[in-house]
């Protein structure tokens, strides 16, 4: 198990960094979308305002009298039918900017017209209207607005957001980097506390079983010849449990240190139901109560990690074990792409208020005080774990309440090659 775990990550202040880093990055992210907005909104209202004045000066430049009365960057056309349909346009107006068509629509009885014309690289906006104040429709007027300075205008106010913009975000990024290395370091203290703990327990559990493991094998070989078979094989099953017991505690490590990530192996869920099964069929028969395993006996293959869920088996089985009346079985099937675990008991059930909270972590169904006086203490984390192990392996967990006696069952996805089976 040992050698199936790799480390990732480096050194405690390279870990506080990159998740003050990434935070930033969020929280600029953030800042950055809320000023794109608020920019956008801005900018919107600011077009829709010169666009509006534009307007309003099209139409007052339709009311002047001589064209060449007419304000800086508009160019009036006037064509009075009073003085034989004579033609007067603004000086310096740009070849190409008269719109003859639209003067000979309105002047025949059409409505006004509209349009746009780029002349030099400039764009321009016309009206042309025979509607000009008192007058009864006898002359027809064209105004070309310059937009030149209008879109000049947009484009300063486009830069001086984009600068804004550029400018907060920076801002953003360092205060919330400050921030975030505040915020963390509390944190990240704690987790290099919890590594010490983990190296330490890491140290002080496998010295011990460690030796524990190999006296059990020593007497495991001079066992053969001269101890009683019974003996023998409480031996064997020493060094079994020992075996397993190592395995789990790689495994603890392994999940309490975010820096090492196990491979994934394939795993028979139905061989582990039976090791888990073995395990505690003696500590079930002390109790008065049987334990069996049923499902087939075909491989029900997953990925992820043997040990974890043999104490996903052990945790669910000693749970059932705790509020069994008489049997407790645990059940492995396969349902479609998923390994189906159930256990089941024959005990009192969970009522709505376990049920509810029946998977966190110092939840527990036991009256106060009873534990204690059977002897052991119970800490309310079975469930939790199983829980927890359940989500690594990318699988479900679920109480089923319509079970005589209640039942927790766990779906994990089978591995590829053995899907479809």
């Amino acid at each position: 198990m040992r050698s199936s775990a790799r480390r990732s990550g480096g050194r405690p202040d390279d870990d506080l960094r990159r998740a003050a880093l990434r935070l930033t990055a969020q929280f600029t992210a953030l800042v950055l979308i809320l000023l794109a907005v608020v920019g956008g909104i801005v900018f919107a209202i600011v077009a829709k305002s010169v666009a509006e004045s534009n307007e309003r000066a099209l139409v007052a430049a339709t009311q002047i009298d001589s064209a060449q009365d007419a304000p800086n960057g508009t160019f009036v056309t006037i064509v009075d039918a009073h003085d034989g349909g004579q033609v007067m346009t603004a000086p310096g107006m740009p070849d190409d900017l008269l719109d003859t068509a639209a003067l000979q629509s309105v002047a025949a009885g059409g409505g006004d017209v509209r349009s746009e014309r780029t002349v030099d690289g400039r764009r321009y906006l016309l009206l042309t209207t025979s509607s000009t104040g008192d007058r009864n429709h006898d002359r027809v007027v064209q105004v070309a607005l310059d937009e030149h300075e209008s879109a000049e205008e947009l484009t300063r106010l486009a830069t001086a957001l984009l600068i804004a913009a550029g400018v907060a975000a920076v801002l953003a990024f360092v205060a919330a980097y400050v921030m975030a290395r505040r915020a963390i370091r509390p944190l990240a203290e704690a987790l290099a506390l919890q590594r010490r703990f983990v190296a330490d327990a890491s140290h002080e559990l496998r010295t011990p079983l460690t030796l524990l493991s190999t006296r059990a094998q020593l007497l495991k070989r001079r066992g053969r010849s001269g101890l009683p078979d019974d003996v023998t094989a409480s031996v064997e099953e020493i060094v079994t449990d020992t075996r397993a017991l190592t395995e789990i505690l790689d495994d603890l490590l392994i999940a309490a240190d975010p820096r090492s990530v196990a491979e994934p192996t394939d795993v028979d869920v139905a061989e582990v139901a039976d090791e888990a099964v073995a395990l505690l069929r003696d500590d079930a028969h002390a109790r008065g109560l049987a334990l069996s395993r049923s499902g087939g006996a075909d491989p029900v293959v997953v990925s992820g990690s043997r040990a974890a869920l043999l104490r996903l088996v052990i945790a669910l089985a000693n749970n059932a074990l705790d509020h069994a009346r008489g049997t407790v079985d645990v059940d492995v099937t396969t349902a479609g792409t998923w390994a189906v675990l159930r256990v089941s008991d024959d005990g009192p059930g969970f009522s709505p208020e376990i049920a509810a909270n029946a998977f966190e972590r110092f939840a527990s169904g036991r009256a106060a005080g009873s534990s204690e006086a059977e002897g052991s203490r119970h800490y309310g984390l079975g469930l939790s774990i199983v829980a927890e192990i359940t989500r690594r392996h990318h699988g479900t967990v679920t109480i089923d309440r319509s079970a005589p006696g209640g039942a927790v069952v766990c779906s994990i996805p089978l591995a590829a090659p053995a899907r479809g089976r």
